[in-house]
């Protein structure tokens, strides 16, 4: 198909449908909007293939309110969704309720409008993928491919009427895209591409710089390269984990790391032979992980069920206990009670301004497991105060025996390495967790020697 493409988000449909299915099969923790957001964007990416997603827009009220719990009257929920809408590139469109109007029929009729403006513009668009489970987009549907669109519409499981699923040119439930791709995860040729498309860069040109890998990545493979599929948090972590798998080495050269075709791989280097930085080698004293133990099998053990576990690098883990500790409490050391959004929106500001990438995604996914591994407690007087499994609703405060940023680091550790644990025994490992790739997941290619001690001190201590 030539042309562009469109995406445009019904949110409140998207946001309480997915909200809905968590709350149903989830005992505790809270719903973590931005992580279904980054998964909705790269499918809205690997469906537009090639085709240029143009626009990118979600729709909503964002000021609407419902009944709040304990000490809120009021819940806003969907105020904090444009900063998280940005940070992935889609622009959240205020809808306004009109006096006698309703919010839904206010963003349906927005987005059906901008749909079919869309469709007239200069810039031909041949794709609209609509993410809504609403059969009042049945007339836009159709309106969009008598002027010859194609129609894709990803809905939400359980909150999609039946009916509107047969009027769309393609039709995918969000749920059933997360299982597919889960799936796509655990495929143990999911490197072939990449490693066929790094032959072919690195034929032309040899070292390239870890900055231009991606694009012309992307350039090779005729699609985005994206590193989260394969568990990493930049480009850079993706070459570092699979630099063997990919028959590369990695070099620190005078400004940057930069990639080289591996000496002992004939079918990538023709000519001289490219020496081996010994940073990209094991620890000579390291533990050699027994087959089925590697890093990237600890990825996928940890993201694999639930709860979904997505570790970031050791250096921006730091940075955000750091600012954690320092958010939920002052200078005395004294405790202060917060809300868990509240916290994480002051945590992300303190990491974005100190020029933290995806400062947002990142500062979720560790909060997530510092509140899992029962770093924080209710604040709130009455029975369930002090408890560390309550709702995160609920004001929270850091439990008083956590007295620095290492302490908290040491207990997200402890929780991540006994998750682990539990998963490799039900998926029949033979033996425990093992101290290389542990190390490597948790304290990354270049570690902090505070961590690393944390980590072993761990591993020490279970049987």
């Amino acid at each position: 198909m030539a042309g562009s493409a469109a995406l445009l988000i019904d949110l409140e449909n998207f946001f309480l449908g997915r909200e809905s299915n968590y709350y149903r099969t989830h005992q505790g923790g809270t719903y973590e909007f931005p992580i279904d957001l980054e998964s909705l964007c790269s499918f809205a990416a690997d469906i537009s293939g090639r085709q240029r997603l143009v626009v990118r827009r979600a729709y909503a009220n964002f000021n609407d309110r419902r009944p709040g719990s304990g000490e809120r009257q009021w819940d806003y929920y969907l105020q904090p969704m444009p900063r998280f809408l940005m940070e992935r590139g889609v622009e959240p469109v205020q809808v306004f309720r009109f006096p006698g109007g309703g919010n839904k029929n206010a963003a349906d009729m927005r987005l059906a409008m901008d749909a079919t403006v869309l469709r007239q513009t200069p810039t031909v668009i041949d794709l609209f993928i609509l993410v809504t489970g609403d059969a009042d987009f049945i007339p836009v549907v159709l309106e969009l491919q008598r002027t010859g669109a194609h129609v894709v519409v990803i809905g939400v499981e359980g909150c999609t009427n039946s009916i509107f699923q047969r009027y769309c040119d393609r039709f995918e439930f969000f749920e059933d895209l997360l299982a597919a791709r889960e799936l796509q995860r655990l495929d143990d040729h999911d490197l072939t591409p990449v490693r066929t498309a790094m032959r072919a860069i690195l034929e032309r040109r040899s070292p390239i710089k870890f900055a231009a890998v991606k694009p012309l990545l992307s350039d090779e493979l005729g699609t985005p390269f994206n590193p989260s599929r394969w568990g990493c948090d930049s480009t850079g972590d993706f070459l570092r984990k699979h630099a063997s798998s990919l028959g590369v080495v990695l070099k620190r050269g005078e400004h940057d790391w930069e990639v080289s075709p591996r000496v002992s791989d004939e079918s990538i280097v023709d000519g001289a032979a490219t020496a081996q930085d010994a940073s990209a080698l094991p620890d000579a004293g390291a533990e050699v992980p027994s087959e089925g133990h590697s890093v990237e099998t600890y990825v996928e053990t940890l993201r694999t069920g639930m709860p979904r576990c997505y570790v970031v690098g050791n250096s921006d883990l730091r940075a955000i206990t750091d600012a954690v500790f320092q958010t939920v409490t002052d200078g005395s050391g004294k405790r202060i009670a917060v809300m868990h959004p509240d916290l994480l929106n002051r945590v992300t500001e303190t990491c974005d301004a100190n020029g933290m990438e995806e400062a947002g995604r990142k500062v979720r996914d560790v909060t997530f497991q510092l509140f899992k591994a029962g770093c924080f407690q209710c604040a709130v007087e009455g029975p369930q105060y002090g408890l560390t499994d309550f709702h995160w609703s609920k004001p929270a405060m850091l439990a008083p025996d956590l007295d620095s940023p290492s302490a908290l680091r040491r207990r997200c550790f402890d929780y991540l390495i006994k998750l682990l644990g539990r998963r490799l025994e039900l998926r029949g490992a033979s033996q425990r967790v093992q101290l290389a790739p542990v190390l490597e997941l948790l304290c990354g290619a270049e570690p902090h020697e505070d961590d690393v001690a944390l980590v072993r001190e761990l591993l020490a201590e279970k049987p």
